[in-house]
């Protein structure tokens, strides 16, 4: 197959594997978006006096960041990981054409609203989201109640057609599976978890057309009814791609540990912990309000509950690794999944004083914070990710498997990317115990240095994900034309999974 008929194929995808890079190339690209705000952010925190007028850039380059994250690389990611999910477990997505249709108008929607350099936080709180006067501008663009009412309008209609996305993959996984066969654990976590964002996804449309009514009806927004109704979404959300990657880790870790799961009956059960868990615990992020002290309780006890259902992940795939006789770390798969696993561990200890009552107002608007959810994307998140990515490359070159060569340099990335993230995360965490407060561009000078160290840092870690991406595709595309084909549906391993036709449909399931 010709690169540019598999180009073709990608941009309008005609079988369940095109839809995955489809998905898996946008996510990648929101993924850059994100880093770049990133970077110029963190370009300003190195000084600890800025004017005003850097806040403006600074407080723009912040929202766009998150953003791009949570609105664009989040949900693409999810979907691309559910989908591969589907794929191992001989599943097919057969409104292929459906799929690429909400993909292409969705991003047209997000970027409408990014043109407008949004400046008011990834979370959009009322007043400041609505607001544009001489003192402050949700938008540096558009400042217009009408340009504004056209942006919010423009998500509105992003995030329904993300929320189509995943009505499709549940549809579709429903309607492909093969009767009197249990879905494989990596399949079982991307269905359930794709339930849980198609419940949660449409609260998020609902806050921004709730924005849109305030521009063209004039309908008021109450404050505190529109965080409710936003965390019932910006709680799960940070969930939408660690749980399926979850599934990943089942699916991989025992593959490279050479013996079957610990336990799948802890596995799957622990599904309906997680998905139900994920969508009680969002009025967590409401600590810092007046709430009752019964309310406080049931937010304490809860995220307490869906922790235990990360610990048990970690159990359950630690034990596996501990009984085996020896973990194959040299595959740059099997490297991937290790490095996400223990990287969660490393950021997830330092949640664990985050649900108590006592303690959580110390540490809720702070750097702690930050250092602790940016270790879970730094590590599960991006490695997870990377090693789902690294196995879409086996699956679509058939009998492809990395060199020797490319192994060893894509182990050298993943390290250098994890080793100064988690020197990030870490130094994150210690300027927000000592009291530096998020979202700030002018700060005490004493946590200069830690921020000129945070900077460095990242700018040494940032090679080591390029490498490890860019030699798997390289390694991929030289083995790809000494066999005279760009791309194939079988997968190299497992050698049981189904041969996808054109119309997406299994041609042996």
């Amino acid at each position: 197959m010709s690169i540019i008929k598999q180009i073709k194929d990608t941009i309008m995808p005609k079988n369940t594997l095109n839809v995955v890079w489809l998905y898996t190339i946008g996510s990648i690209f929101w993924l850059g978006v994100l880093g770049i705000a990133a970077m110029n952010l963190r370009t300003y925190l190195t000084f600890n006096s800025n004017s005003p007028n850097v806040g403006e850039l600074y407080y723009s380059a912040l929202t766009i960041h998150g953003w791009a994250g949570m609105f664009g690389f989040v949900p693409l990611a999810a979907v691309a990981v559910i989908a591969f999910a589907m794929y191992k477990s001989n599943l097919s997505i057969v409104h292929t054409k459906l799929m690429s249709i909400f993909f292409w108008l969705s991003n047209i929607f997000l970027a409408i609203g990014f043109a407008g350099s949004p400046d008011m936080g990834w979370y959009m709180y009322p007043p400041l989201a609505i607001e544009s006067d001489s003192n402050f501008h949700a938008f540096l663009f558009y400042t217009s109640p009408a340009l504004m009412g056209m942006a919010y309008l423009s998500l509105t209609l992003a995030f329904i057609l993300q929320t189509a996305m995943f009505i499709t993959l549940i549809a579709d996984a429903y309607a492909t599976k093969p009767r009197n066969e249990r879905l494989n654990i990596f399949g079982a976590y991307g269905v359930a978890f794709a339930i849980v964002i198609a419940i949660t996804l449409p609260a998020l449309a609902a806050s921004t057309l709730w924005y849109t009514l305030y521009f063209f009806a004039g309908v008021p927004v109450n404050p505190l009814l529109w965080a409710l109704l936003f965390w019932f979404y910006g709680h799960p959300v940070v969930y939408y791609l660690p749980f399926p990657l979850f599934g990943a880790l089942y699916y991989y870790v025992p593959k490279y540990a050479g013996r079957a799961l610990f336990s799948e009956k802890w596995a799957r059960w622990n599904i309906y912990l997680l998905s139900i868990g994920s969508m009680l615990i969002w009025v967590h992020h409401l600590q810092t309000w007046p709430l009752p002290i019964d309310l406080r309780i049931w937010v304490n006890l809860s995220t307490l509950i869906l922790a235990s259902g990360s610990g048990l992940t970690v159990l359950n795939l630690g034990l596996t690794i501990l009984l085996s006789q020896k973990y194959n770390w040299k595959d740059p798969v099997g490297m991937g999944a290790l490095i996400a696993l223990v990287g969660f561990i490393l950021a997830g200890v330092q949640a664990l004083v985050l649900p108590e009552n006592s303690i959580n107002p110390l540490f809720h608007n702070t750097y702690y914070i930050v250092g602790h959810f940016h270790l879970m994307i730094w590590t599960l998140i991006v490695m997870g990710f990377t090693t789902a990515f690294l196995d879409m490359l086996r699956s679509t070159f058939g009998g492809f498997n990395f060199s020797e060569q490319a192994s060893k340099w894509m182990r050298i990335g993943m390290i250098w990317w994890t080793a100064p993230f988690l020197g990030v995360g870490y130094t994150m965490s210690v300027i927000g115990y000592l009291g530096m407060l998020r979202r700030m561009i002018a700060y005490p000078a004493m946590f200069q240095p830690y921020n000129l160290l945070e900077s460095f840092l990242a700018e040494i870690g940032i090679p080591g994900l390029l490498v490890t991406i860019f030699v798997g595709i390289f390694d991929a595309l030289a083995y790809a034309s000494k066999q005279n084909v760009f791309s194939t549906s079988t997968p190299s391993t497992p050698s049981n999974l189904p041969v996808m036709a054109e119309d997406g449909v299994s041609k042996n399931g």
